[in-house]
This record gives structure tokens, C-alpha cells and sequence, in this order.
């Protein structure tokens, strides 16, 4: 057997935790000497020990992790439930990175505030075009963002090359996190008859992209977290040149999304039908 400060050394805890678990009940030294009142550990102690640190890194009350221990919690349920902990864990991290980049890229933002930096505005006119889409509110950005997929992967299976063009993205509300209001699909070069459905079974309708006489664009690169600034840029260009925003803003991507997980941030096409201001 170990002395408490021997054990502590072997379990990697401190004496005086050792000593706190002792006084509440929940970790007894295999003995005490009567004489000296040293407390002595036995290695069999650390499974015990174990489950205890475990169970309290999972965020439970001492009083629950006694309460778990006594009624025999196996390895599997502990690891189960560590599991569950660590994927949360892992999704907490990723969204304070998410929102650390957002961050970063807002004081690039404030920084060139009023500068167009690398960006280019091209004013241009569109013709009309045939578009293979489908139209939705969608609750979250994420589920927009899984639909880009989906239509990216079914028309790169279901349409010949030869026939479709861009990605189209066309905002039908004002920007939000959430029930965004918006037409995803496919610009045409040439009808196609053949329909076109999506894994949930969704099918792509036939319309049109409106004609346009006069766009206001600037293409970004780089990725999502960061299109607010050319988004800004197009902005501070529009009102510097007397142009206000006449409808929906479409986003098409120059460059298929979404062909393979190495693929970097497609080129996309911020365009902005727009009209002389009065």
C-alpha cells in the first residue's frame, strides 16, 4: 500500500483532494494507522478514483457521481457518456473558433472601412436565362448551405455538361440567421427535359432568371465567414456612385462547389440589380 502523498504521486491528483474525497465519504483510504493517523491507498483504489475524475469531468455533482458509483456504473455507460461529452466539447470549440474568425474578419473589415481595396465592381448587363431551381425558406444558414450542396451534386450527376452553367443562390429576404427565403439552382444554356430530383426527393422546377439591365458585381473568394467584406465593398461602392439596389441579390458561383472535400473556396459573383438613385 501507498502513503497519500505516494498515491497522489501515482494517481496524479493532489493530497488535499485525496484528503476532501476521504472527508465526504467518496474515496476512503484502504486503511488508517490508529497511531499516526496516516492514511494509506491501495493500487485496486484507482479504478475507483477513476470514475470519480471522470464522472465529475462530465459536469456532475460530486453528491451524483456518489450516487452513480453506488449503484455500480459500468465502464460502457462511462464511456458512452464521454463520448456524448467529448462531441460536445468538440462542437463548443469549433463554434467559438467560427466565432473568432467572424471577429478577425469584421476588423479587417473596420480597418479598410470605406476602401475597396482588391476588390473590383464591374457594372454589366445579364440577359435572361433559363434556371433548373428550387425555391424554400430555410430555417438555418447550415440548412441553405446543405441544399447548395445537394443541388450542386445532383445536376453535376443529372445535367450535361454541356447544357448547365452556374451555381445560383438568389436572396428572396433580408439577410438572417435564420428562415432565409431562398432559390438555389442552376443556370441553363438550353432547356433540358429531363427532370432532376434531389436525395430528399425534391424536384428542380424550370424557370427563369430574369434579365437584367444593369448589375452591380464584385466577385469574392475566400471563405463564407469572410463575404461580408466584399458585401461591404459592393456597398460602400453603390452609394459612393448614386446606385441604389433594385432586387434580389444573386450569388453564382464561377466554379462548381462542392466537386471534392480538398476543393478550396469556389469564386462567387456577388450581383446586385441596381438603378440610378434619384
Amino acid at each position: 500500500m501507498f502513503r497519500i502523498g505516494e498515491f497522489s504521486q501515482i494517481a496524479r491528483v493532489s493530497g488535499r483532494l485525496l484528503r476532501y474525497y476521504d472527508s465526504i465519504g467518496l474515496l476512503r483510504p484502504q486503511r488508517i494507522d490508529p497511531e499516526t493517523g496516516y492514511r494509506y491507498y491501495s493500487a485496486g483504489q484507482l479504478e475507483r478514483l477513476n470514475r470519480i475524475l471522470a464522472l465529475k469531468e462530465l459536469g456532475l455533482s460530486l453528491d451524483q457521481v456518489a450516487r452513480m458509483l453506488d449503484d455500480k456504473i459500468s465502464v460502457a455507460e462511462i464511456r458512452g457518456m464521454l463520448a456524448l461529452k467529448k462531441a460536445e466539447l468538440e462542437r463548443s470549440l469549433a463554434e467559438e473558433a467560427a466565432r473568432l474568425r467572424h471577429i478577425e474578419s469584421r476588423l479587417v473589415q473596420i480597418e479598410q472601412q470605406g476602401s475597396l481595396g482588391d476588390y473590383d465592381v464591374v457594372v454589366k448587363s445579364v440577359a435572361a436565362a433559363p434556371l433548373l431551381s428550387t425555391r424554400a425558406v430555410f430555417p438555418t444558414f447550415d440548412e441553405a448551405v446543405a441544399m447548395v450542396r445537394a443541388v450542386s451534386h445532383a445536376v453535376r450527376s443529372q445535367v450535361a455538361t454541356s447544357a448547365r452553367e452556374n451555381i445560383v443562390v438568389i436572396a428572396h429576404s433580408d439577410f438572417d440567421d435564420e428562415n432565409l427565403d431562398l432559390e438555389i439552382g442552376v443556370t441553363l444554356n438550353r432547356q433540358v427535359n429531363k427532370p432532376v430530383r434531389l436525395p430528399s426527393q425534391i424536384q428542380l422546377g424550370l424557370t427563369e432568371l430574369p434579365a437584367s439591365g444593369t448589375l452591380a458585381t464584385i466577385v469574392r473568394t475566400g471563405p463564407l465567414y469572410q463575404s461580408h467584406l466584399a458585401f461591404g465593398k459592393l456597398g460602400v461602392w453603390m452609394e459612393a456612385n448614386s446606385y441604389q439596389i433594385a432586387g434580389p441579390c444573386r450569388e453564382v458561383f464561377l466554379d462548381m462547389p462542392f466537386q471534392s472535400s480538398s476543393q478550396s473556396d469556389p469564386a462567387v459573383e456577388i450581383q446586385f440589380p441596381v438603378t440610378k438613385a434619384a
